[in-house]
């Protein structure tokens, strides 16, 4: 799998916590000389920045990592989320669709 993701840039929405958290960690672990990109994604930016330097921490700096705050409820960031990236991390070759938004029946 490694060598299959390298040069790629992963983009994980969710990336806080949870299983989009574990998602990004395993993906630096499984592609550690493979010049893998993570864009981390989430509402919270402090969590995603901790989570960022943690990857960066055990991968030696051979993962990079964006950290970048992001609702997915938005429909204007959603709409202006890929052009507002650095020009670098805007090919993205692999999403991981890990947030969800729980809508009300009368908001629908």
């Amino acid at each position: 799998m490694g060598t299959r993701l390298s040069g790629k840039t992963v983009l994980i929405t969710g990336a806080s916590s949870g299983i989009g958290r574990a998602t990004a960690f395993e993906f630096s672990r499984t592609a550690p000389d493979a010049n893998i990109k993570l864009i981390l994604t989430a509402r919270r930016i402090e969590t995603l920045k901790e989570v960022a330097a943690q990857i960066e921490e055990e991968s030696k700096g051979r993962t990079k990592v964006l950290p970048v705050r992001f609702d997915v409820s938005d429909p204007k960031e959603v709409a202006g989320f890929v052009e507002g990236l650095p020009e670098e991390w805007k090919a993205i070759d692999v999403l991981v669709n890990n947030a969800y938004v729980l809508w009300s029946v009368d908001r629908i």
